[in-house]
């Protein structure tokens, strides 16, 4: 009488298939223990595999690796928009020139005490009855209706005075319009400026309804100032 195998399964076979289960688990867990390191390291983007009871295997996708940034590149750039802060050498830097508020009336500097010089190279230093050449000036940019004869009147208060001044000095420089004489070690230059500088006055000056003055009388010691005046 033959032998039949028993029903069921071959117990030799199922002793295989545990065994078979049983290595998938261990390179599994193996494997998931060092995929995490390998993709932080190389930059890899090896997948996860996950393995049921049954010993079913699944490949799980593995979000893309991507290596931290440092703290200074992840800081955003400064929009081009932003305006910069300038620099110190520049926010600090001052213009060369003098400015006019350390000028005498605008436009004169002190070289030393009390000595002042024009744009033109003149100079106002002290001397005169009054104590100083500027202050002598001075009394030629107001009338004095009770001073005998004539009395020049400059236009422009001291500043203006000091301006026509240098404009008639360089244009006896150049010899333009201009007569020259030589008294005492004094220069006398008059300069006709062709236009309107101040007027007449004085009581000659008043007796002719205080005529218009173009001409200017400037009396010099080398480039000091002695005096000036309209004529």
């Amino acid at each position: 009488m033959d032998k039949s195998e028993p029903a069921g399964k071959n117990p030799q076979r199922v002793g295989k298939s545990s065994l078979g289960a049983i290595g998938i688990l261990v390179l599994v867990g193996a494997y998931s223990l060092v995929q995490p390191e390998l993709n932080a390291r190389f930059g890899w983007n090896l997948p996860q595999l996950r393995s049921d009871d049954a010993g079913e295997v699944a490949v799980v996708a593995e979000p893309k690796f991507e290596p931290k940034k440092s703290p200074q590149s992840q800081s955003p750039s400064p929009s081009p928009s932003t305006p910069q802060p300038e620099s110190t050498s520049q926010s600090e830097s001052k213009p060369a020139s003098e400015s006019e508020s350390e000028l005498k009336y605008g436009l004169l500097r002190e070289v030393s005490a009390d000595r002042y010089l024009s744009p033109a190279g003149l100079q106002y230093t002290p001397g005169s009855a009054e104590g100083h050449r500027l202050e002598h000036l001075r009394r030629h940019t107001k009338d004095d209706p009770s001073r005998p004869g004539s009395h020049g009147v400059f236009d422009g208060e001291m500043e203006g005075a000091l301006k026509t001044i240098d404009r008639a000095y360089l244009k006896a420089k150049q010899g333009t319009k201009t007569t020259t004489r030589v008294d005492d070690g004094r220069t006398i230059y008059t300069v006709d400026l062709g236009s309107r500088i101040g007027f007449v006055g004085g009581r000659d000056g008043a007796r002719k309804r205080n005529p218009m003055a173009r001409r200017v009388r400037i009396v010099l010691e080398g480039t000091r100032v002695i005096t000036a005046y309209p004529l």
